[in-house]
């Protein structure tokens, strides 16, 4: 795998279009073809070096090899739980630090990737918002944690699941993640790939004009404005009085549903009537709903905890006798702390929470 840090003589393949790719590779190669034969490498099979390019002959290889380099984020450690999810902290070319996961599963496996070295949402119950804002994730970087996960957990791309859910909002950096998504889109299906956002609602309106969607998953986590504000600051520029009536106008393509993401916090959204409450909330958005307890780490404070379970079960069954699909997601990763909204990076000094949001 090709290191975080790379000569400016060399330039990075990955995260280029193909038209850039053609202008890059065009002085040094013989024939057009061998652009193809390159993109095919670094994007459908994952190679992390241009010698391992196979397909050039030797000599172009190396030629190649002293001007580019592919540009993988560098492993600079791994944690795996009891339950088989690994946790990787990857190192970007300046130094910057995210965290991706590998969750498997029987028949496929699942990874959770970052779009942002960091967030500055500050959700209340969000550990990376409290290590602070970062910068965005270039495509190269992007995509390249998906290529370095399979180079390092399983080799080609079948049966994989790509989410955006790991560190940072997709759609605050929107150019980026379409640009990685399309590239990744060579070797993954459209549909094995979703996009998790707080409601950021000129972005969400950006991907419903792209010719080709992933799934998309909305961080919604309370029924009404009062709570969400208190929980999601960007709730107060995104209201839901505006989020649902864009989540109602999202075009679906046939047999797929928006995913109403909804933590469920003890004695503060999990009440029947909080049930009764969201399904009203969401009449008319075409979703179903994943209830996910929260995933309680040190530096939330005993304010939130998870709900217990036999109070999720209750908010579930409730939710399907007004006709919703609910179901509740199964915790992966807590004990490495790879669990939804957990991811940290912590290799910086973290700012804290504002204690308004915390006071529940």
């Amino acid at each position: 795998m090709a290191g975080a840090s790379v000569t400016a003589a060399r330039r990075e393949l990955l995260g280029l279009t193909h038209e850039e790719l053609v202008a890059s590779l065009s002085p040094y190669i013989d024939r057009s073809f061998r652009v193809d034969q390159v993109e095919r490498a670094i994007h459908q099979r994952g190679v992390g070096e241009i010698t391992e390019i196979t397909a050039l002959p030797l000599e172009l290889r190396s030629r190649l090899a002293e001007r580019f380099v592919v540009g993988r984020p560098r492993l600079l450690e791994s944690q795996t739980s009891e339950d088989g999810t690994v946790k990787v902290l990857f190192e970007l070319g300046d130094g910057c630090t995210i965290e991706a996961v590998d969750i498997p599963e029987d028949k496929r496996r699942t990874f959770c990737i970052s779009s942002q070295a960091g967030c500055a949402l500050g959700c209340a119950f969000c550990v990376t918002g409290y290590w602070g804002a970062g910068r965005n994730l270039t495509r190269g970087e992007i995509e390249g944690q998906v290529l370095a996960l399979r180079r390092l957990r399983v080799g080609d791309a079948r049966g994989i699941n790509v989410v955006l859910m790991g560190m940072g909002e997709p759609l605050l950096n929107t150019e980026n993640v379409h640009g990685a998504l399309e590239r990744l889109s060579q070797s993954i299906s459209w549909r094995r790939m979703t996009l998790s956002t707080a409601g950021v609602i000129p972005g969400i309106q950006a991907v419903a004009r792209w010719p080709r969607r992933p799934n998309l998953a909305i961080s919604l986590h309370a029924p009404d404005e009062e709570r969400r504000d208190r929980l999601m600051p960007i709730n107060r520029k995104f209201p839901l009085a505006e989020l649902i009536p864009a989540l109602r106008r999202f075009p679906l393509e046939r047999g797929r549903r928006i995913t109403i993401e909804y933590i469920m916090i003890d004695g503060f959204n999990d009440s029947l009537a909080d049930a009764e409450m969201l399904a009203r909330l969401l009449s008319g958005v075409k979703a179903k709903i994943n209830l996910i307890p929260l995933n309680h780490d040190p530096v939330l404070g005993e304010s939130l905890m998870p709900s217990p379970p036999a109070r999720v079960e209750a908010f579930r069954e409730r939710l399907q006798t007004k006709g919703w699909l609910a179901t509740v997601r199964r915790r992966r990763g807590d004990r490495v702390s790879a669990a939804c909204d957990q991811l940290r990076a912590p290799h910086r000094a973290p700012r804290g929470f504002r204690r308004s949001n915390l006071s529940f």
